[in-house]
């Protein structure tokens, strides 16, 4: 069976370690990415599996590409200034392709970069903002909207719990 020169070329340029290579770098000159995006990237522009992988260990190896710090920074350029908890961030880093230790490690390092990161006071940010819409409410039901509120933004439960005390219960 015959196979036609553009399957031939396309074939060259699939398995074409340099090509790969330079199109992984361009991609990095924009923006810092993380593995799993340079490697959807890589394989729409046509590169195989193996060739993929082979450029993002190298680029691993010369510190190109870490994930772990993808994540550091990222979350550091959000923890503070967005109204999210803890597993709002992490989940959103694992959309990202962000593997769970990588998390992990990177949380371990802003908390210890920031001298630890108060969930609670973030949550009472969230609190505050919300909470001329919700005054008019009995306290029973503000404090289930409070509540859905911070949940829904990644807050677990014992820090949703402390954020709505009354700050003269935690005397």
């Amino acid at each position: 069976m015959r196979r036609s020169r553009r399957t031939v070329l396309g074939e060259d340029r699939a398995n074409d370690l340099e090509s790969a290579r330079e199109a992984a770098l361009a991609l990095l000159e924009r923006t810092r990415r993380t593995r799993a995006d340079l490697r959807r990237r890589l394989r729409e522009k046509g590169y195989a599996d193996a060739t993929v992988g082979t450029v993002l260990d190298r680029l691993a190896q010369v510190g190109l590409i870490d994930d772990a710090e993808y994540a550091r920074a990222w979350l550091a350029g959000r923890w503070g200034r967005r109204m999210a908890g803890w597993r709002r961030l992490e989940a959103d880093l694992r959309r990202r392709g962000i593997a769970a230790e990588d998390v992990a490690t990177a949380r371990a390092a802003l908390e210890r970069e920031q001298g630890g990161a108060d969930e609670v006071a973030g949550a009472r940010r969230a609190i505050a903002q919300a909470d001329r819409r919700y005054a008019s409410l009995e306290p029973r039901v503000r404090r289930q909207r409070l509540y859905a509120l911070l949940a829904r933004r990644g807050y677990d439960s014992d820090t949703i719990e402390r954020a709505l005390k009354p700050a003269r219960d935690l005397d």
